[in-house]
């Protein structure tokens, strides 16, 4: 699920600091949020295409950790804010959208950290089953 990748933005230069650091804060955003920034398409192209994709993201699964511990921080946070902001709504209605606005963000992000999850735990999986 790459979103916003440019087309001549390979992933390995994104590895490197001094790349990163020439970035717009758009992009780095992009970069801190998306777990599947640094990782190759391996649905696409000839089949040594794909293998060589598939061998890329396997050995750079432990990047997927930092966003999993991430995602579920930002998702802690916005479970954490829904209560108080829940309790200002009882003085003013505002704030219960705002509450399930959070209720919302947090959905989304419990859904990023088990879908990053699930994706480290994939790419840990031999190929030895697999026929094609």
């Amino acid at each position: 699920m790459i979103m916003w990748r440019e087309k001549d933005d390979p992933v390995e230069t994104l590895l490197r600091r001094d790349v990163r650091a020439d970035l717009p804060f758009g992009r780095l955003l992009q970069l801190y949020l998306d777990p599947s920034a640094l990782f190759k398409d391996a649905s696409r192209g000839s089949a040594e295409a794909r293998k060589q994709a598939r061998r890329y993201n396997r050995a750079m699964r432990g990047v997927l950790l930092p966003y999993i511990r991430r995602w579920i921080t930002i998702a802690v946070l916005f479970f954490l804010s829904i209560a108080p902001v829940e309790a200002l709504g009882a003085q003013k209605s505002a704030f219960v959208i705002l509450a399930a606005a959070f209720a919302v963000a947090c959905c989304i992000a419990v859904a990023v950290s088990v879908y990053t999850t699930a994706a480290y735990l994939l790419l840990g999986m031999r190929d030895e089953g697999r026929r094609r």
